[in-house]
């Protein structure tokens, strides 16, 4: 029973025993168990809209806490072609070390604490994820679930932990199922949507490039398919609207689990007579894809943000030069975002807690740092720290740019009417001196993600 049926049924019982004296008004409710601010800034299912007393049968809200210290696990592939994603498991222990040198984190509550962080690996599998996520849960005893990697894998353990009132934050994916926060109140992405991402891609072609021909390379799984069915529905309003006549001339799926390349499919697609060339793929065979582009094929790919950083690109090696991503957070290895603050003091604590050069500019590990940073902008605007007050503050966010989100982009959630809380890029296209250089300027689309993916 999905966690919208167990709201609507717990509300009319208790409805019935007490005359709507202490029911939810459209599934906003507490916060915690001794309550909380439940002014959520929204009219419908918006802020902190929570209750365990409604959505948990057996609620274990501090579960994981033990005195100043809390206890989070993460998923991720340690081997296998996607186990460059362990990286971004480096960076959030290299930023757990970091706040417990500092002595912890000072949370909403008045209290300071240490984080102790437990890995698991799945190797990008699905089919393993749910036993390491319930060895995570009901042996190790963490209080939540942080920067899992793969949106296959958090799908196979979504209703576990919904169920469990486990709260999984900071999800290294952008998959559009993550947009059904009604159903699933416990999970919430530390990334911005992969539709969003495809919608900046086709609003760039479409202003220099209206009548473009495209050659979509998609994941053909739920990452790759967020993509190709953004991009259809951007390009079919574009075309209604905006007067454009773009199109999709060739397209081919790539199965990350097939062991093969996509050497085939971009030989395919370069027959296509496609003048713009998408890639929805993620890991080591994203950059790899690159450097099957022909010499005789004159296109500038546009890549997704999962595999822009240097780490990655430099797999494809001068191939990557001219590549265009949309782009939401600083790179520490690009010389314009490197003097920045932001870059400054992840290279300094990241340097003091163990991280390489390296690692440091690799762009893989600081994804993981930045999922560090996310869990502690809740930490420290949770004023009860129990599992549904840390829920309760990701979806009612109204704060800067935190770690290493761009400046320019701002962070806002309102519950399951918005709960996306980056939705800002700018575009940038991949230089031969290893940066970016800015194609377009960060435009923040607030609010409206949700709408976009439907």
């Amino acid at each position: 029973m999905n966690q919208l049926w167990k709201r609507l049924i717990a509300l009319a019982a208790v409805t019935m025993l007490v005359a709507a004296a202490c029911g939810r008004d459209d599934d906003s409710g507490s916060g915690s168990d001794d309550g909380g601010d439940s002014d959520s800034g929204g009219e419908e299912a918006s802020g902190a809209f929570i209750d365990p007393s409604i959505d948990c049968t057996d609620y274990q809200g501090t579960a994981g806490i033990d005195g100043d210290t809390i206890k989070i696990g993460t998923i991720r592939p340690a081997d296998g072609p996607y186990a460059i994603y362990d990286n971004v498991t480096t960076g959030l222990e290299a930023w757990a070390k970091s706040v417990n040198d500092e002595g912890g984190i000072t949370a909403g509550d008045g209290n300071t604490y240490k984080i102790e962080l437990i890995k698991e690996n799945d190797s990008y599998d699905p089919a393993k994820t749910p036993a390491v996520a319930q060895k995570l849960v009901e042996q190790e005893g963490v209080f939540l679930l942080a920067g899992n990697i793969g949106t296959e894998s958090n799908l196979s353990i979504r209703d576990y932990l919904n169920d469990n009132c486990v709260p999984n934050v900071a999800l290294a994916t952008g998959s559009s199922e993550w947009n059904k926060a009604d159903d699933y109140p416990w999970y919430i992405s530390g990334l911005p949507a992969y539709a969003l991402e495809a919608n900046y891609w086709l609003d760039y072609i479409a202003q220099n490039n209206p009548e473009a021909k495209i050659a979509l390379l998609y994941q053909d799984d739920d990452f790759g398919q967020a993509y190709r069915d953004a991009l259809n529905e951007a390009i079919e309003r574009s075309n209604n609207d905006n007067g454009t006549s773009i199109e999709i001339v060739g397209e081919q799926g790539y199965n990350p689990l097939s062991g093969t390349t996509t050497e085939a499919a971009v030989t395919s697609l370069s027959q296509s007579g496609a003048d713009e060339f998408i890639v929805g793929i993620g890991g080591t065979p994203c950059p790899q894809t690159l450097t099957f582009i022909p010499d005789t094929w004159d296109v500038d790919p546009f890549i997704s943000v999962t595999c822009a950083g240097n780490l990655a690109m430099s797999i494809a090696g001068e191939a990557g030069v001219g590549a265009i991503q949309a782009q939401a957070t600083l790179d520490p290895a690009d010389p314009n975002d490197a003097q920045t603050p932001e870059v400054q003091e992840f290279l300094t604590k990241g340097a003091a807690a163990g991280l390489d050069e390296a690692q440091l500019t690799g762009g893989v590990v600081s994804v993981g740092w930045g999922f560090g940073t996310y869990l502690q902008n809740l930490l420290e605007n949770t004023e009860v720290v129990d599992r549904a007050g840390i829920m309760n503050t990701a979806y009612s966010l109204d704060t800067p740019a935190y770690g290493l989100v761009r400046p320019d982009i701002t962070i806002k959630t309102d519950g399951a009417n918005d709960p996306w809380g980056i939705e800002g890029f700018r575009i940038a296209q991949r230089n031969a001196d290893g940066g970016w250089d800015e194609l377009a300027p960060v435009t923040n689309r607030d609010g409206e993600t949700r709408e976009l993916i439907g």
